[in-house]
């Protein structure tokens, strides 16, 4: 019987604000920065439709999603495709400020931070020195999963 890792590999990725942190399966991919195809109808944070890998994939501001700012563009911004677990579609996308970092996460290794976190925030933990957000997927997902194309 094989035993559970001691390490998960994860991505700290560069966000306005406090950087995410994810387990590396959450990325589909990272591309550059681009205009959507479709300006965004509908709530604040969609900020319109790409077309990626022949599918329209929603657009999002993390930030605005989350209730904590306005998003910047700053000038290593990228686009990061993310994949989904159970919502309807299987992915949709957020803007990053850089590329993602490579991290070996150990059980033991990230410390939680008692921070109030917004609605699409589990939690504030310490891990390589960064005091990172590890977001909602959950609550993104949900939100994701209402959208009309």
């Amino acid at each position: 019987m094989s035993s559970l890792p001691t390490e998960i590999s994860s991505l700290l990725i560069p966000m306005q604000g406090r950087p995410w942190l994810v387990p590396n399966i959450v990325v589909a991919e990272v591309i550059p920065l681009r205009q959507p195809d479709r300006p965004g109808h509908g709530p604040e944070w969609l900020l319109g439709w790409l077309s990626w890998r022949d599918q329209n994939i929603p657009l999002v501001s993390f930030e605005r999603l989350n209730e904590s700012g306005q998003i910047t563009i700053g000038q290593d911004a990228r686009i990061a495709v993310l994949n989904t677990v159970a919502g309807k579609r299987p992915f949709y996308a957020v803007i990053v400020q850089g590329i993602p970092r490579l991290l070996k996460v150990g059980k033991d290794d990230p410390v939680e931070e008692p921070v109030d976190t917004g609605p699409a925030e589990s939690m504030y933990i310490q891990v390589a020195g960064d005091l990172a957000v590890i977001p909602d997927l959950d609550a993104i997902e949900g939100a994701v999963s209402g959208l009309q194309t």
